[in-house]
């Protein structure tokens, strides 16, 4: 008939059915239930952990995140994530305590159109056990970094001696067990301005004289005025299999000298 375009009786490609498909139930509002900028399921981070467990607690078992607006669930027909919004807080919770109790409170949600296996009471059992593996392997590594420097040299006196000409001599002693390489520096604290570095190789007990001059000491300095000062110390640990080389410190002397 004149001016009537036949009808194709051919197949709609697959994508362009799934399209139509989407655009008639994401039409029902219930399936596009998202959490706003102001909604707690966005906001976990403004939370502490306990905070967070009353967020957690007071959210509604019911409202969740369908598979059809979260996922790309155009390349994947099955659809995308499913979830509640509950089960998502207690999962979070359980990521940052490890606390496998909750787990039971994160339930999976089950769609023809959505996948919730990413918010199961397993899922939250995993989340559980990295956190305590985490927490081991934090204690393992923090017990052999304490002894890696169990017995490093420190100052274990300091005495700063005025001398003829207004300078002063300052005298550190040195006490420890653990053999190594080590820095130490006098610094002006006020301006941070090194006077004095040295790295030395220590196996045993010594003092380190230094001499300050009252021109490096004073600089431009207003006078009378006083002056402190510090001696930092630091271990260098030598690189490990696991580990880069680190300089470790020992200490740091705080002291005072004065100009007239």
């Amino acid at each position: 008939m004149a001016g009537v375009e036949p009808v194709s009786l051919r197949p709609r490609p697959p994508g362009a059915v799934w399209a139509v498909a989407a655009a008639l139930l994401l039409s029902n509002p219930s399936l596009r239930a998202q959490p706003g900028g102001e909604d707690p399921g966005n906001q976990y981070y403004r939370y502490n952990n306990t905070e967070l467990e009353a967020v957690c607690q007071a959210m509604s078992p019911s409202r969740y995140v369908s598979g059809l607006t979260d996922g790309a669930w155009f390349s994947l027909p099955g659809g995308g994530r499913t979830y509640f919004y509950r089960s998502a807080c207690y999962l979070e919770l359980v990521r940052r305590t490890g606390r496998a109790e909750l787990c039971p409170q994160v339930v999976e949600r089950r769609t023809l159109l959505g996948d919730g296996s990413s918010h199961t009471p397993q899922r939250c059992a995993q989340e559980a056990a990295a956190f305590l593996a985490r927490q081991q392997q934090s204690a393992k590594d923090q017990a052999a970094f304490a002894a890696s420097v169990e017995g490093a040299f420190h100052i274990s006196a300091l005495r700063a001696t005025p001398l003829p000409k207004q300078n002063w001599q300052l005298e550190v002693q040195l006490e420890g067990a653990r053999a190594g390489n080590y820095q130490l520096q006098v610094v002006s604290v006020r301006d941070g301005r090194v006077l004095r570095q040295e790295t030395l190789t220590l196996n045993q007990s010594q003092a380190l004289r230094w001499e300050l001059s009252r021109a490096e000491v004073i600089g431009t300095t207003a006078l009378p005025n006083i002056f402190p000062m510090a001696v930092r110390m630091t271990y260098s640990l030598p690189a490990t299999a696991t580990t880069p080389a680190i300089e470790h410190s020992t200490g740091i002397q705080n002291f005072v000298l004065s100009a007239e």
